[in-house]
C-alpha cells in the first residue's frame, strides 16, 4: 500500500516538473528569439558601408531586447586618439547627440582594457552615465565601443549581456569594412602629399558647379583662383626636394586656415592649387584672391637643415563663371589671370 506522505508529494512533484518544462519552453523561445534577430542584425550590420548606417543599426539592435533610454556608438581615431560620435540614441528626442563637454575618459578606458564594462543602477537611470560599454576591436586595430548611458529595466541580464557581446563581435567587423572603404574613397580623391582633394575630384566637382549653375532654378555665380608658388623650382634646386614638399604642405596649411568651410582647395599638379568658391561676386572673388596672396606672403619656413627661414610668395589668377561658360572655358579665363600676374612680377592677384 502507497504511504501518505508519498501520494502528497506526487501531485507536488508533477507541478514542479510541469514548472520546469515551462521555464525550458520559455527559455527556448527566448534562445530562438535572439537567435532570429541576430541573423537579422548580421544581415543589417553588412549591408552597407556607411558608418551612421550601421551606427544606426547596431543600436537599433541593443534597443530590441533591452529597455534602454540613451546609447552611443563611437569609431576610435588611431592617429589622433580621439572618438568620432557615429550614432547615438535618447528616447526623449528625435534628434539626439551627446551632451556638449562629454567626458571620454571612461571611453578611454574601457577601451584600452578592452574588457566588457557593466555597472547596474541603483534604480532606472535617466543621465549620461556608463552603465554598459562593450570594445569593438580585432586583432589588429581598436575600432570603437557601443555604449549603453541610460536603461529603463533594473538591470541588465546575463543573456542580454552575451547578446550584446555578440552584437559587438558584428558590429566590429561592419565597421572595420566601413572604415576601410572610407580610407580607400578618401585617398581615391585626395592628393597624398598634400591632403587637398586631387585634380581628378576638382575637375568633377567643377563640373557639378558648370552644370547647378546652367539651371534657372539654381543659378549662382562662383568662383575659381589658380594659384601658383612662385618660384618653387629655385625652392627644389637649392634646397632640395624636400624641403619643395614642405613647401608645398606649408602653403596648403596657410590657405585651408583662412578659407570657408564651404570652399574646396585641390591640387592642380605640380606646385598649383585651385579654389572653388560658391556663391561668390567677383567683389568676393577678388577679396578672397588678395587674401590669399597675403597669408602666403607673411608665411616663413624653417630650413631644417641651415633654420634660415625662407618666405614664400604666391601668384593667382582669379575669375566667376558666366552662364555660357563650360568647364574648359573658365579654367582657360582663369589660367590667362594667372599668367598676367606672373608677367607683372609675381606675387599678384588677377581676376579677369
Amino acid at each position: 500500500m502507497m504511504s501518505a506522505t508519498h501520494s502528497r508529494s506526487e501531485p507536488d512533484t508533477i507541478a514542479q516538473l510541469h514548472t520546469r518544462i515551462q521555464e525550458l519552453e520559455a527559455q527556448l523561445q527566448e534562445g530562438a528569439l535572439y537567435t532570429h534577430v541576430l541573423l537579422d542584425i548580421a544581415k543589417a550590420l553588412n549591408a552597407s558601408l556607411n558608418k551612421q548606417v550601421i551606427a544606426s543599426n547596431i543600436i537599433s539592435a541593443m534597443v530590441s531586447l533591452i529597455a534602454i533610454d540613451k546609447a552611443s556608438v563611437l569609431l576610435y581615431q588611431e592617429n589622433t586618439q580621439t572618438f568620432e560620435v557615429v550614432g547615438v540614441f535618447d528616447s526623449s528626442t528625435i534628434n539626439p547627440r551627446l551632451p556638449v563637454g562629454f567626458d571620454f575618459t571612461t571611453a578611454h578606458k574601457i577601451l584600452a582594457q578592452g574588457t566588457i564594462f557593466y555597472e547596474a543602477p541603483h534604480a532606472p537611470s535617466q543621465d549620461w552615465g556608463w552603465v554598459c560599454s562593450l570594445p569593438l576591436e580585432n586583432a589588429q586595430h581598436k575600432i570603437g565601443l557601443m555604449n549603453v548611458h541610460a536603461i529603463r529595466q533594473s538591470e541588465i541580464s546575463n543573456a542580454q549581456l552575451e547578446f550584446l557581446e555578440t552584437v559587438a563581435g558584428h558590429a566590429a567587423s561592419a565597421l572595420e569594412n566601413a572604415a576601410l572603404y572610407d580610407l580607400v574613397q578618401r585617398e581615391s580623391i585626395t592628393d597624398g602629399l598634400t591632403g587637398v582633394y586631387n585634380h581628378r575630384y576638382f575637375q568633377k566637382r567643377l563640373r557639378e558647379y558648370v552644370s547647378l549653375g546652367q539651371r534657372k532654378k539654381y543659378q549662382s555665380s562662383f568662383g575659381l583662383l589658380i594659384i601658383d608658388v612662385d618660384y618653387f623650382k629655385l625652392f627644389n634646386d637649392k634646397y632640395g626636394h624636400q624641403f619643395g614638399d614642405l613647401v608645398l604642405k606649408t602653403v596648403v596649411q596657410a590657405l585651408s586656415q583662412n578659407l570657408r568651410e564651404e570652399d574646396l582647395l585641390a591640387r592642380y599638379g605640380g606646385e598649383e592649387f585651385v579654389l572653388l568658391i560658391p556663391g561668390a561676386s567677383e567683389k568676393v572673388v577678388h577679396l578672397i584672391s588678395e587674401k590669399i596672396r597675403n597669408v602666403v606672403e607673411q608665411t616663413r619656413i624653417a630650413n631644417p637643415e641651415t633654420k634660415e627661414e625662407v618666405s614664400i610668395t604666391v601668384s593667382v589668377g582669379a575669375t566667376v563663371w558666366h552662364p555660357a561658360d563650360n568647364p574648359s572655358s573658365i579654367i582657360t579665363r582663369a589660367d590667362a589671370a594667372l599668367y598676367q600676374a606672373k608677367r607683372m612680377g609675381r606675387n599678384q592677384s588677377i581676376l579677369k
